[in-house]
């Protein structure tokens, strides 16, 4: 299953601190002027589909990748709209980038983008960085305002945080903003890496219950980037099932390659916790039976999945503080610390 249809069964299924020492809450389009240390207008941004120039800084920025808001948010600006799902229960307003709106923009369809709703909000720059736009899409966005696509490198929906927040600084004139919340996150994960360095040399994987067949995620799925960012080692067997794709299906008959991976991040819908959790083969696996999972249901009132799925700049804060605790406490060894408590 690609990323797209993954993103999709997601949508149609039903560190606030970190957040706070890094945005400004505000109004849509609010405090939209460059930084200190900001690019001169105008300035150019490349990217996929060609460079944009930007004549002057933004001032109603749409954001149509599924985390461009989150960057945005962090370099102190609030989108006028943001991409999200549409008629389902899913919400781009997650406790990492809550303290950064004072309001909650409108939500425009990221998987079927309506260009006339888009055109409706008269932006100034429009991002779709973590997106699967086309060309075509991005022609018929770029009629509307400057438009900066995915990076020239980069995977559809899987930017990590990197390269996703530097682009989006340089489309907004704040790189040297941008530049510095990486670094510190860079610097947050190394932190995490020496506090926690019982991770180290253990295996890890992010395995998936969808439609009712099984999956593993590659190297470069958002969820294991994270994983490998603590410092967990991807089970190596199963990485390369996905090879360079977001992820790969695994047969019944192949579920014990489960069996002896350290730590397995299990995600399903929320209402397919005992079909996953009841199936017989994964009932037997060791990683089942010995605590060493963690659960990361989509629905509900948990955001431990998406916390780790968008690996934003913001979100990833919001997974050191909440999903790390869980995943240390599956890679103990111990059954009685449960992780999914």
């Amino acid at each position: 299953m690609e990323r797209r249809r993954f993103l999709t069964a997601l949508g149609l299924a039903a560190t606030t601190a970190g957040l706070a020492a890094c945005t400004r809450g505000g109004a849509p389009g609010a405090d939209a002027a460059p930084a200190a240390g900001g690019s001169t207008a105008p300035w150019q941004v490349r990217h996929r589909y060609g460079t944009t120039t930007l004549a002057a800084p933004p001032q109603r920025v749409v954001t149509l990748g599924q985390t461009d808001h989150d960057a945005a948010i962090a370099l102190g600006v609030v989108p006028v709209a943001v991409g999200g799902f549409t008629g389902g229960s899913y919400t781009p307003f997650r406790p990492w980038n809550s303290a950064g709106l004072a309001e909650k923009p409108p939500v425009l369809d990221m998987m079927e983008i309506p260009f006339e709703r888009v055109a409706a909000q008269a932006p100034d720059l429009i991002l779709a960085v973590m997106s699967g736009v086309t060309k075509e899409d991005h022609a018929k966005l770029a009629a509307i305002a400057p438009t900066v696509a995915q990076p020239v490198d980069g995977e559809d929906w899987a930017v990590p945080y990197a390269p996703h927040t530097d682009l989006i600084g340089r489309a907004l004139g704040r790189q040297a903003d941008a530049e510095r919340l990486v670094a510190e996150l860079d610097s947050a994960f190394a932190d995490v890496r020496a506090r926690n360095a019982v991770l180290a040399g253990r295996t890890a994987i992010c395995a998936e219950l969808n439609g009712g067949a099984y999956y593993v995620l590659g190297p470069a799925a958002p969820r294991t980037q994270f994983l490998t960012d603590v410092g967990l080692t991807l089970a190596p067997t199963l990485a390369a099932l996905a090879g360079k794709g977001y992820n790969a299906e695994l047969s019944r008959e192949r579920l014990d390659l489960l069996d002896d991976v350290d730590v397995v991040v299990w995600s399903t819908d929320v209402a397919d916790r005992g079909t996953l959790l009841e199936d017989p083969l994964v009932e037997a696996l060791a990683s089942t039976s010995e605590g060493r999972y963690v659960l990361a249901l989509n629905g509900g009132d948990d955001d431990l999945l998406y916390s780790m799925d968008w690996g934003s700049i913001l979100s990833n804060r919001w997974a050191i503080d909440q999903a790390l605790p869980r995943i240390l406490r599956a890679a103990d060894g111990d059954p009685a610390t449960d992780p999914n408590d």
